[in-house]
């Protein structure tokens, strides 16, 4: 059966690293938002305009799953699912579909994150948003670590992929 895995977790804690593992291990096509919003709408941006982008490429994304999943092939979506309601709403569409889903947590300590950030800006390859401490801690503040009643595969953030 083809599956989706929605990974989430904070800036810096591996999530697509891990998912380029996860994408190789199970022949899946990986989206990413970053990689796709950097491109094509630049760095920052006011939080408005990046919410009305974010939705515009998550649309495009799941029209886009939904034909790779009549071809067999699994789908991994990178797109950080910081909120519950998020990760609630992506996980009943999948469900909709009749496609299995799983919510893999990378689980990382804010400090981990904001070292591993702050340390990608000194190499951004287009992919990344270059990151400030101010940022990072705004960030943080709206991050929702999923909670133990929420089905979420929980991953340690140096954990590979087997």
């Amino acid at each position: 059966m083809t599956n989706i895995y929605f990974i989430c977790g904070f800036i810096g804690s591996g999530k697509t690293t891990y998912a380029k593992a996860l994408a190789k291990k199970y022949g899946a096509f990986r989206f990413s938002i970053d990689e796709w919003m950097i491109p094509l709408y630049g760095e920052h941006m006011e939080r408005e305009i990046f919410d009305s982008r974010l939705a515009t490429l998550q649309a495009l994304f799941k029209d886009s799953a939904r034909q790779l999943f009549t071809l067999g092939i699994p789908v991994i979506f990178d797109f950080g699912f910081w909120c519950k309601a998020d990760r609630d709403r992506f996980t009943d569409w999948a469900l909709s579909l009749g496609i299995e889903s799983e919510i893999h947590y990378l689980d990382a300590p804010f400090d981990t994150c904001q070292q591993r950030a702050l340390s990608r800006n000194a190499n951004l390859d287009g992919k990344s948003y270059e990151m400030t401490p101010d940022m990072l801690n705004l960030f943080w503040s709206w991050f929702e670590i999923p909670t133990s009643n929420e089905q979420v595969v929980w991953i340690q953030s140096d954990t590979q992929v087997h």
